[in-house]
């Protein structure tokens, strides 16, 4: 079947057959593309790697989200159930304070009438408007004594205009009220005809806490005095020490007057500043009492108008649920305490309650949730089973063909680049080529000096030989035949040097002597060394050297390195080269070393790259980029540095061979 026919065939086929929908395909960046691989048994869904990823992660997430919901829930029923609960607490605390005021209200409504009530006597009238007898003030003493034991106040007491007491009940008791300055209190200050003006101090004769109750004595528009009745708030302490929870009132200073709690009597529940607390001490509203300031700090603060507080109490410290109310007619405000530790553990447990049942039903959702996706993956690979026959064989058949349109273009691509590799080397054996030809080209006016020397020698030996051959001197004309002899065999080694030199390499590698290489790329260059006065110093090791190389090449790059050596050190008075060689562990080194101008960094960074050269006149800046590149086929290295005393050193690094190996010609 051709790739046409199959490509049409699959086209008609679903895209999912013979494959199962993954339920996470969604989600996964896999290569399946969210199907299990056609050919795989669909039971085995559950057990591969991502598919086992994916539903731990969906277990975690699931999980999280219960927990999340099950904090949420429980975080929800205790809000709810903590603000029922506070709710019902600050309705009881308002029951309290409802029963507290209604007590005070009739202690307060008894009692007002009596101020004022004296205030109209035409007794209290009289003694005040005339001068004080003794008589007058026996009798009147004993009027405010009847008038206080009948009401059960503690005190009654009239005081005349300049705020000195002239008359109480308590005239007969050495803690007498008689003769006391009290124009410094309010309630004496701001008292008025037919009304009953109310104060809470500390008495500053028994130092006995009550409620101050006055009215001002008028006649005509004339203020005579002022008729005052202290009363205890004994009633409302005991009412509220009967109780188990705390309860008190504070002044609106801030500063507890009455309180179930003894210890909090005259403390503040503020840090009070110092002009108010001069103001308490020059009113002697609490007898020079040190007012002290209690623990107790507002936590929260609830809707309905109670607030958490934070209390000191002689057991240790404690968290009250408190409600309060103003009593404007006191001037005070009251405030009940009650313990929310059972609102907070009713709170709690429906809290849990409440969790519990959103994880139970974020689990039945999760469960209910995979069932789901159970059956529908059941039925998708029912269907996948169904047509899996068909899509292997299409799949088969397609890719068959894929494989043979692949075989042929990689058979295409490996020719093609069999062929570039071919065509690379070929340019690389050109290019060094060129180079050689060029230094061949540098050689050339030194070879025609060495080839002229002995041709003209040649020329003037062969005419003496005729001539003596004439003269029949044998003698002399073979030593001049033995002459030529030797100038003919020296030219023959120089162009042999010359054409070892420019031939081709084989590109073979075997071991060869760096000692025949080294002085074979002096000889090439005696004419420019001797034209130039180059010292050159050869330092040969104690036996012979062989690495493995290419000989012709190791002598190109050598003369290459040798030529770079004269140029650099071109404008010294007495040029000097070292050349030398020996091995190093299992590598073979060898140094071509001058005195020229060294290598800056620069050069340093650019010296092996083609195209750089530091020549101004000539070259092109292949010689070292080449010369790298052949030792590197060798398994070898060439550095460059600095030497100490100036000048560079070249180091060629080659493996070793073994002499019995040598192969060089």
């Amino acid at each position: 079947m051709d790739a046409l026919a199959v490509n049409a065939k699959q086209a008609r086929m679903p895209t999912w057959a013979g494959q199962v929908p993954c339920r996470y395909r969604h989600r996964c960046g896999a290569r399946c593309g969210g199907k299990v691989p056609a050919g795989l048994d669909p039971v085995h869904l559950t057990h591969l790697e991502c598919v086992m990823t994916f539903r731990r992660r969906d277990f975690l997430i699931s999980l999280a989200l219960a927990v999340l919901c099950a904090v949420v829930a429980g975080w929800a029923g205790y809000k709810m159930v903590c603000a029922a609960g506070i709710n019902e607490q600050h309705a009881l605390a308002e029951r309290r304070m409802d029963i507290a005021n209604e007590t005070l209200e009739r202690e307060i409504e008894k009692y007002g009438l009596l101020p004022r009530t004296a205030a109209v006597s035409p007794n209290v009238i009289d003694f005040l408007s005339r001068p004080a007898t003794a008589e007058g003030v026996a009798e009147i003493n004993r009027q405010l004594r009847t008038l206080n034991d009948s009401a059960g106040t503690l005190q009654t007491y009239l005081v005349d205009p300049s705020g000195r007491i002239v008359a109480s009940s308590n005239w007969s008791e050495k803690d007498s009220f008689i003769g006391r300055d009290i124009s410094y209190r309010p309630y004496f200050q701001n008292a008025q005809p037919g009304r009953t003006t109310g104060y809470y101090a500390v008495g500053t004769t028994g130092d006995a806490p009550g409620y101050f109750l006055a009215s001002a004595v008028e006649d005509g528009g004339r203020r005579l005095g002022v008729v005052a009745v202290k009363l205890g708030l004994d009633q409302l302490e005991r009412l509220w020490l009967g109780q188990p929870e705390p309860a008190l009132m504070v002044d609106d200073n801030g500063i507890v007057v009455v309180s179930s709690v003894p210890d909090w009597k005259f403390g503040a529940l503020r840090p009070l500043p110092a002009a108010t607390l001069a103001h308490l001490e020059a009113s002697q509203q609490y007898n020079h009492r040190e007012i002290r300031t209690l623990d107790w700090k507002v936590l929260t603060t609830f809707r309905n108008g109670s607030f958490l507080v934070r209390a000191g109490t002689p057991a240790g410290t404690a968290t009250y649920l408190a409600a309060g109310r103003p009593v404007p007619d006191l001037h005070m405000h009251m405030i009940v305490l009650s313990e929310p530790r059972e609102v907070y553990r009713v709170a709690w447990g429906w809290a849990i309650a409440c969790a519990a049942l959103a994880a139970l039903a974020c689990a039945l959702l999760h469960v209910l949730n995979m069932r789901r996706l159970s059956i529908r993956e059941r039925l998708a690979m029912r269907e996948a089973l169904q047509a899996s026959h068909d899509r292997l064989e299409i799949l088969v058949e397609a890719r068959s063909a894929e494989l043979r349109r692949a075989n042929e273009g990689l058979r295409r691509e490996v020719s093609e680049r069999i062929q570039a590799v071919k065509q690379l080397q070929s340019f690389q054996e050109e290019l060094i080529r060129t180079e050689n030809l060029a230094v061949i080209g540098q050689l050339s006016a030194g070879i025609a000096h060495e080839i002229n020397q002995p041709l003209a020698a040649l020329s003037t030996l062969s005419a003496n030989a005729v001539r003596f051959l004439e003269r029949n001197d044998l003698a002399t004309v073979r030593l001049n035949l033995g002459r030529i002899s030797d100038l003919v065999a020296r030219m023959g080694a120089l162009t042999g040097q010359l054409r070892s030199f420019a031939r081709r390499s084989t590109g073979e590698i075997g071991a060869t002597a760096v000692g025949l290489r080294v002085d074979g790329a002096v000889a090439l260059l005696a004419h420019r060394l001797t034209k130039d006065g180059v010292v050159v110093e050869l330092l040969p090791p104690g036996g012979v050297l062989t690495v493995l190389c290419d000989p012709v090449r190791l002598e190109q790059v050598l003369v290459n390195l040798i030529s770079n050596a004269v140029d650099a050190s071109s404008d010294l008075r007495v040029p000097h080269i070292q050349v030398s060689w020996g091995a190093e562990g299992e590598s073979g080194i060898i140094r071509v070393r001058d005195n020229g101008i060294g290598l800056t960094d620069a050069v340093k960074a650019h010296l092996f790259e083609p195209f750089f050269t530091t020549k101004k006149t000539s070259g092109l800046g292949l010689g070292l980029a080449i010369s790298a590149d052949i030792i590197r086929g060798f398994g070898g290295a060439l550095t460059a540095d600095n030497n100490p005393d100036g000048g560079a050193t070249f180091t060629i690094t080659l493996p070793l061979a073994e002499q019995k190996e040598t192969c060089d010609a």
